[in-house]
């Protein structure tokens, strides 16, 4: 007698592991929506993290993305250009690289707070090494979001590191 296992397949479309809804950030009308859905999906938030923690990290990242633009803003709006999409830039999947920038800095830093916040969860020294990688991990997404903000306002990408 022979066992013939046949491999299961799933679907290969994004589904995320929690339903946000239609919840979203939205910092006014120059600024895209920022969508929850889209988020979790992108940076890779599993349904550990509720709609509603994620929304506070989000609103945060947005708010600190938007600071960090307010001066490029003002002088884009003072150029005729009432929404980021509308400033010149180039296109990648129909959609402007600056758009794009703009919510890769938003979903670096949602997801470099929440694992920041994961860093008092273990002492044990298993725990210390997690709080390695999750250090690690945070450096990058941090950087990656310094970049994205240099990127739409046209300056150069900084990396210098004192020891």
């Amino acid at each position: 007698m022979s066992l013939v296992a046949s491999k299961r397949v799933s679907d290969s479309g994004d589904v995320p592991e929690i339903d946000d809804g239609v919840a979203s950030v939205n910092a006014g009308a120059f600024w895209p929506v920022i969508v929850l859905r889209d988020l979790r999906l992108a940076a890779r938030i599993t349904g550990g993290i509720t709609t509603t923690r994620l929304m506070h990290v989000t609103t945060e990242a947005v708010v600190h993305v938007t600071d960090q633009l307010a001066s490029w803003q003002q002088t884009q709006q003072a150029a005729g250009y009432t929404a980021l999409a509308d400033v010149p830039a180039g296109q990648v999947n129909g959609e402007s690289i600056k758009v794009y920038r703009f919510r890769r800095a938003v979903y670096a830093i949602a997801r470099a707070l929440l694992l920041e916040g994961y860093r008092d969860v273990d002492t044990t020294a298993k725990g210390d090494k997690a709080t390695d990688t999750f250090d690690n991990q945070c450096d990058d997404l941090w950087r990656d979001a310094r970049w994205s903000i240099a990127d739409i306002r046209g300056a150069q990408r900084l990396f210098a590191e004192l020891c």
